[in-house]
This record gives C-alpha cells, structure tokens and sequence, in this order.
C-alpha cells in the first residue's frame, strides 16, 4: 500500500494573462493602424518632415520593444519640444508630430505587451469614465466625418464635397476630425499605457515632462534674445507670441501652466530633488512669452493651492521662495519681454482696456461660443461630430465671421463637448471631469502628487475658458498627471455609475446612427454648393476652368438649366468616354472624347432638383509623369461661374 501526494491542480495552474492574447493582438493592430493614419493625414507626401519624423518614431518604437520603460521616459522628454523638432525639419504645420512619436511609443510596446506576461494592471477609479469617453469621440468622429463626406457621396464613390460658405474642401475638415481624435485618443491611451507600466515609471514619465517643457520655455527665451529660429507663422509672428518647442504659443503657455505647480510642490518638499528649482525658473519666463492667459491662471490657482495646502511651518518658506522667484522672474521677463506686444502681462492688461470690444477683450470668445450654441441647436442630441466645430465655423458666427483671424475651438472644452457630441456627450465628458476632479481634491493634501493634483485641479477649470486638451503636447501632459493622481479601488454606486455610462453612450450611438443616415440625402451633400468632385478654379491661357475627378456631380434646381463645357486634355493623348445618368436613373448620355475634344452640355432639371452624375472611363495622375501636382485628374470642366 502506498499513497500519493498530489498537488492541487487549481493551485499550480498559471493564471490567465490579461488582458488576452486577442486583446493585446488587436491592441497592436490599432496602434500600427493608428500611425498609419496620422502619418497620412498630418504628413502629406512630398512633406519635408515626413522622413525625420518617421525616423524618430520608428526609433521610439525599437526603443519601446527593448527598454520600455526608458522610451516611455523619452518620449515625455520628446513630446513638450515636438514644435522645435517639427521646425528643424521645415515643417510648417507640427501639430501631428507629438502624435506621430506617441505612434512609435505605441507600437513598440505594444508588440512587446504580446509576450510581456509580467506586468501587472493597475486599474484606477478613473479607467470606466475615460473608456466611456473615448467611445464617445470615436462614435461622435463617424458623426463629424459623414458630415463631411455625406453617405449619399460615399455610396456614389463620389468626393471632393464643399463643407462650408467658404469653400473649404472635404478634405481639410476631415483632417481636422481625425487629428483632434487622435490627439484625444492618443492622451487616453497614454494614460492607459502609464497605469499599466507601474508607479516607478510613471513618477520618472513625470520627471522627464517637467524636464522637456523647462528646455521648450528655455527654447522660447532664446528666441527672445534673438538666438535661433524666430517665430516662421505668419499669424503668431503678427501677434508677437512664441511658441518655444512646443507646437504653438497656447500649447507652451499651457505647459508651463501644468508644470509651474508640480515644480512648486517638489521645490518645497523636505527631500527637493536638485533639479527641482532649475526647472522652475525658465517656466515663468516661457510661460510669459507664450502670452497665454489660460496658462497664467492655471499656474496661479495650481501654486496657490499648493502653498495653502502645504503645511503651515512650511507656507511662510515657500511663500518668500516663490516672491523671490517671481521677482527674479519679473525682471528677467521684462528685459527679454519688453519689445512684445504678445507678452502675457500686455495681454492681461487687454481684459481691462475699454477702448477694445468684449469681442477684442476676451479674444473673441463671445463670438465663438455664441457659435457653439447655434450648433448645438441645430442638433442638440448627436452634435455636429467631434473636431467640426473649426470648419462649421465661417457658417455658424454669421455676421461676426469677419471678425474672426482664423477658424478657431469653441474657446471652451465644456461647450465643445456640448455642440459637437450633444447632451449625452457632455454629460460623459462631465462625469470623467468630475471624477478626476475627486480624485485630485482627494490626493492634493498627498507630498508626493499634490503639485500634480493641483494642476490637474486648475485645468479642469480653465477647460472652461478653452479646449487646451486638443493641443497635443497638452493632452500627453494632462492625462499623464491624471495617471499620475489616480488611484484603484472601488467607490459606493460605482456600479451604477458605470451603467448610467454605457447607457449613455448607447443612447448617443442611437443619436449618431440617426445623424448618419440623414446624410443619405442629396440635399445633406450639395447644401453649400451645387458641385462636388470639382477641384478648384484655375487660370490657363485659355481663361478660367476646373479640372474634374474621375466622378463628380451637378445639381441642377427645378427651373434654370445648367451649362457645363468639358474638354479632353489628357497627356496621353488616348480618349476618355463619358456617361452622364440623372438621379439614378440609367445612362442618359454617353460620348467619347478624343484627346483635344470638347463639347458642351445643357442640363435641364424637369420641374424638381435633379443630381446628374458624370462617370469618366479613366483619370490620370501628374505625379506619375513626373510632375509635382499628386491630384487624381479626369477631363477640364468649365462652368458659367467660371467664363464671368
């Protein structure tokens, strides 16, 4: 006889990883699909950033796979000087690069997550609210882009569509739309990415942020001294703001806002790291140059509620440490300032000159958010869609449109949030504002992240007054100072919290579902002009035309005609055949074009507005003949607009 000791199977057996394998496949999948994306749509071909960018990222990426934790920290060394990068590229538009180099991050570590059975979740109070919020912009993205695009068209295969009074192309609005939500989708996931890396990780993520936005204030000292490249855009160089590294002068002021508190809290702790007050001094300066106000008020409540919560032997110290650094500040500040009519103190001093306008005073905002309103009425339960406030804008402020300098944010993340995703939507995005708003005021008592709980405190407030989040240097630095602030464990009613948020968003992919389909109508796409797969007018020797793509459209009114002249000039010299239907209706016309050829049409409506639709057997493309222009051209089209 004999017996067995055997171990009890439950015991030994691994625990299953999670997320799953699925999971994490797919996570890599959309991180790689993610970059692609932004890579197409913020760097277009021929773009001379192009190549250093993918080069950087790409070696954020390898870096991600070997040692992630030291990429996550180069990466927040990286992000708050992207705009001084972007500029030794001769890039003129950087606001895609931070986004890009996150790409890389993302990548690289999440094709390291696939086999990286390690590491363990950290899961927050805060993880529910923002996944419901990432939802919702991607359900309110689909809204935005089939207002630009309109699913009539997209069935047809038809593009090139006008979006507003102004002529803005299709094309432009949907670049908007699609960097805001990876601007957003992309801090979401850095805060997702932090809270999965470790504490460890994320207090030196912190560390290198304060350091890279202390290097990109010092950036804009030197370009008020005269030493490198001065300020290249033409709208910021007239106002007299800089933007130092970062990607323009709201984004840097902004940063310095975020970082000046946390530099505060660290510089009065017992163990100041020594770095600490050497960060903080060229913080101040840059943020004065930036000549952002948001920034000020945001580095003046999140320091202020730092020296109030400090202990009390403690706020006479840090209050006599703080007046001698402002007065240091102040001094330096003046001499480098004292040319700049951009600078904060000249820009404060706007709110209180009453020969300006409210309009002037406040940088337009009353004009914007009045514009923020009429959207939402116009659809108060889906939005007009995430990002298509920018490029509604000419239509939306009306007469006031003249008074505006270029298309702008609502001026409030809080408003955005209401005429772009609808009640649902800013009852989601108040619902994750409110719990990290509990979570700050929770740990700002805490010596470790009280510098970061108070500047998450004040941001949330100057959201009014600003939609700073969609700055993408801002988004890094705010969701990573919220990974920083939260903390796990579970709250009374959390579930119902949590069901209240999908039944919300539920309730908007309903409203969403509607505002797509209503796009189905031809009305939706030809509402601010009769056209679309026309590209703009040009001037040739012969007069003025358009070149067409493969497929456009006319619409044509119920009583006067339509004159449209088309003409063969393709470079290859072969013919292009023509078939033009009504509606959709079967072929009405159909003609063949020998290269040279022309002929001229008449289109008669019926009695009621009719859609006629033009299909070419071929189109061509410039580029592969070795020219400059990458458009998808078909035949020149001239239109009674264009012989005036």
């Amino acid at each position: 006889m004999s017996a067995v000791l055997e171990a009890e199977g439950n015991l030994l057996a691994p625990r299953a990883p999670r997320p799953a394998t699925p999971v994490r496949l797919l996570l890599f999948a959309l991180a790689l699909t993610g970059s692609a994306v932004v890579l197409g749509v913020g760097f277009p071909r021929g773009a001379p950033d192009r190549l250093p960018v993918l080069l950087i990222a790409l070696a954020l990426a390898l870096d991600a796979v070997v040692r992630p934790t030291a990429a996550i920290r180069d990466f927040c060394f990286a992000f708050p000087v992207a705009g001084f990068l972007a500029g030794l590229s001769g890039a003129t538009d950087p606001v895609a690069w931070p986004v890009l180099l996150f790409g890389g991050l993302a990548a690289g570590w999440t094709f390291r997550f696939l086999y990286d059975f390690e590491s363990v979740p950290d899961p927050s109070l805060l993880d529910s609210p923002l996944r419901a919020l990432v939802t919702l912009w991607i359900l309110a993205t689909a809204v935005a882009v089939a207002n630009a695009k309109t699913v009539w068209a997209l069935v047809r295969r038809l593009t090139g569509r006008t979006v507003n009074g102004q002529g803005l192309p299709e094309a432009a609005a949907v670049r908007e739309t699609v960097l805001a939500l990876a601007i957003l989708v992309a801090g979401a996931a850095f805060f997702f990415l932090l809270r999965r890396a470790g504490e460890e990780t994320r207090a030196r993520a912190a560390r290198a942020a304060l350091l890279g936005t202390a290097l990109s204030a010092f950036v804009a000292v030197l370009q008020a001294a005269g030493v490198g490249a001065a300020e290249a855009r033409p709208f910021w160089k007239l106002t007299g703001r800089l933007s130092g590294g970062a990607t323009d002068p709201n984004a840097l002021g902004i940063l310095c806002g975020l970082a000046i508190p946390v530099c505060v809290a660290l510089a009065i702790r017992r163990d100041r790291p020594g770095w600490a007050l050497p960060a903080l001094l060229p913080l101040p300066i840059g943020l004065a140059l930036s000549g952002s106000r948001s920034g000020f008020l945001m580095a003046v409540l999140g320091s202020g509620a730092v020296v109030a919560l400090a202990p009390v032997g403690r706020r006479l110290r840090t209050a006599a440490a703080l007046a001698a650094v402002a007065t240091l500040v102040v001094l330096i500040g003046t001499a480098l300032t004292r040319s700049s009519a951009g600078d904060v103190g000249d820009r404060l001093g706007q709110l209180f000159r009453s020969s300006l306008s409210l309009e002037d005073r406040a940088s337009s905002r009353p004009i914007l958010w009045r514009a923020a309103l009429r959207l939402f009425a116009e659809s108060p339960l889906a939005g007009g869609g995430l990002g298509s406030f920018a490029w509604r804008l000419p239509d939306l402020a009306g007469p006031d449109r003249a008074r505006l300098a270029l298309r702008d944010n609502p001026g409030s993340a809080y408003l955005q949030a209401l005429a772009e995703s609808g009640i649902a939507g800013v009852l989601l995005t108040l619902a994750f504002v409110l719990a990290l708003g509990r979570e700050a005021f929770a740990r700002a008592r805490d010596p470790v992240v009280s510098g970061a709980a108070a500047a998450v405190l004040a941001f949330l407030v100057v959201l009014v007054v600003g939609s700073h989040w969609l700055a993408p240097e801002v988004a890094f630095f705010f969701f990573l100072l919220a990974a920083f602030v939260g903390t796990g464990g579970r709250r009374l009613r959390e579930a119902a919290r949590t069901r209240t948020r999908i039944a919300l968003v539920v309730l908007y992919g309903i409203f969403a579902a509607f505002a797509v389909s209503a796009t189905g109508d031809p009305a939706a796409t030809f509402r601010y002009a009769n056209r679309i797969g026309f590209y703009d007018r040009e001037v040739g020797p012969g007069g003025a035309f358009r070149w067409t793509r493969r497929r456009f459209a006319l619409r044509v009114g119920r009583e006067n005609p339509e004159r449209i002249l088309l003409a063969n000039y393709s470079p290859d010299g072969k013919p292009v055949e023509i078939d033009l239907r009504a509606d959709e209706g079967p072929v009405l016309f159909r003609r063949t074009l020998a290269p040279g050829a022309a002929t001229r049409l008449t289109l008669w409506a019926g009695g009621r507005p009719r859609v006629f639709r033009f299909e070419l057997s071929r189109s061509f493309v410039p580029k592969r003949r070795g020219l400059s222009d990458r458009r998808e051209l078909g035949v020149v089209a001239v239109l009674p607009e264009d012989e005036r």
